[in-house]
């Protein structure tokens, strides 16, 4: 009867762990779901002029240089949760470590897409950021 009992701890323990795994992707995924319709509108609303699509252009180019970066250390950190689970089969002080580190990271992922989002802005006139910020605000707003 007491392994039932363990069995059961840990397969709970399993299951609450992957929650908190997929959970984590489903948030870290939003921005790049704000920041794909962003793209859309910039390139396809916004008529910027050749400097204007040149310099957003560049400043896209070093935020997916950034983004392949986080998303590793994303990886790692989502592995990090699921080795410390394996590990310990409980809300360990490792598996809590490794899921805040896990939040860590997406949180400067978030801001860094912040970060990003007004970088192109600054970019665009005075009608131009009109209509972004419309859309910005849609785009933030989607989910509620």
């Amino acid at each position: 009867m007491i392994w039932r009992a363990g069995v059961t701890a840990a397969i709970l323990g399993l299951l609450g762990g992957l929650a908190g795994v997929w959970l984590g992707a489903q948030l870290g995924n939003r921005s790049d779901t704000v920041t794909v319709s962003l793209h859309a509108v910039i390139h396809g609303q916004l008529h910027l002029t050749r400097d204007q699509e040149a310099e957003i252009e560049a400043l896209e180019a070093d935020f997916a240089r950034e983004k392949s970066a986080f998303d590793q250390r994303l990886a790692e950190a989502r592995h990090a949760i699921g080795t410390s689970l394996m590990e310990s089969r409980e809300m360990s002080p490792e598996v809590v470590e490794a899921a805040e580190a896990l939040h860590d990271v997406m949180g400067e992922l978030q801001l860094s897409t912040l970060n990003h989002i007004l970088a192109m802005r600054a970019v665009m006139d005075v009608e131009q950021r009109e209509i972004f910020d419309a859309r910005l605000a849609a785009a933030l707003d989607a989910e509620r």
